[in-house]
């Protein structure tokens, strides 16, 4: 399973107010918001872990299809300088990776670490849904993760290994 979620940064400073009464403690643990007091960057690392916790909901879409996001609900325990974190959702564990290019905050989750080998970044929008509305590959019927903010697009798979 996998799934994304992309941030467009310069959208995210203009259009969302986290520091707004009682958000941190709403959407965030205790360990994720000790994280965002003690980072250089409070605004990345705020969306380092909402990224994370959108890529998990979408990758246990797949597996226990639930309606509704509670982010508090989906805790990142570790997460290391270079933006590699492990992430607890309904006692499944999930492996991250985050990247940042141009204001463009990249998030990704996989369920086993030898997966991250294995991930397709398609640029096409040849996609369809489910009806659960979980989408995948028109031909291959590969299920991906579809993220899309301000001026960003990111589509994922995984490769049949």
């Amino acid at each position: 399973m996998i799934g994304n979620d992309v941030v467009d940064l310069d959208l995210a400073l203009k259009e969302s107010n986290w520091k707004r009464k009682g958000f941190l403690t709403k959407v965030f643990t205790d360990f994720e918001q000790n994280l965002i007091q003690k980072a250089t960057n409070k605004d990345e690392m705020v969306w380092t872990l909402w990224s994370l916790k959108e890529s998990v909901y979408k990758a246990s879409q797949r597996i226990f299809y639930v309606q509704g996001f509670f982010p508090k609900k989906i805790a990142v325990v570790a997460l290391n300088k270079n933006k590699d974190s492990v992430t607890f959702y309904d006692n499944k564990k999930f492996y991250g990776k985050t990247s940042i290019e141009r204001n463009c905050l990249h998030s990704f989750v996989v369920i086993k670490k030898e997966d991250f080998n294995f991930i397709l970044n398609l640029e096409s929008k040849t996609y369809e849904k489910d009806g659960n509305g979980l989408p995948f590959e028109k031909e291959s019927k590969i299920p991906l993760s579809v993220s899309h903010h301000g001026q960003y697009l990111k589509i994922i798979g995984l490769s049949n290994h």
